[in-house]
Formats: structure tokens, sequence, C-alpha cells
């Protein structure tokens, strides 16, 4: 009964294992670079465009990115603002706070 005990033992931890790995390689690659498009809705004026579909398909496609997003000093001050929660709502893209990012004290 022991040798079947560790044999269950072990092949859970086997299956533990593959399943972590599949999560993690289906993970999203946070790229700002993709962000790039949506700068444009950024701009001053009274009159600022919306969103179009490349920025929203970008945006929407790295998932949980916005963290990520705002440690990069090209794009900080964009995804900082106010008005990146505006555009997660055109987008229908979760924004969060930029203070609920770990380690986020401010753009540079």
């Amino acid at each position: 009964m022991n040798t079947q005990h560790a044999f269950v033992v072990a092949m859970s931890v086997v299956a533990i294992s593959l399943m972590v790995e599949m999560h993690l390689g289906m993970a999203v690659d946070c790229d700002s670079s993709k962000f790039e498009p949506c700068i444009q809705y950024f701009g001053d004026g009274a009159s600022l465009p919306t969103p179009d579909a490349p920025c929203c398909e970008n945006i929407q496609g790295q998932p949980g990115c916005y963290c990520e997003y705002i440690k990069d000093p090209k794009i900080c001050k964009y995804v900082a603002s106010p008005r990146a929660k505006e555009l997660g709502t055109a987008c229908r893209v979760e924004t969060p706070d930029p203070s609920s990012c770990p380690g986020f004290i401010g753009c540079p």
C-alpha cells in the first residue's frame, strides 16, 4: 500500500507541474509598443479622437498588462493619466488605478 500511495503522490506532483508549465506558457507577453497606436487618443485639444480599432485590438490582446505598460518611461505619462481610464472603457479593457500597480511611484 505504501508503494501505491507513493506512486499516486508522485503522479500528482507531475500532473501539477505540467499544469503550471502549461499556464505559464499561455501567459501574455506584455509588449508596451502595442500601446503606441493609442497615444493619439491622448492628444491636446477639446475634441480628442476616439480610439481606433488597432489601438483597442492591441490592448485587448494583452489583458492584464496595464501595470507592465506603466513601467515603460516612453508611455508612462499616457498610461498613468486620467484619460487612460476613458480609453479602457472605450476599448472594454480594465485599467486599474496606477497606485494599485506594484512599485509605481510616478512617471519619470
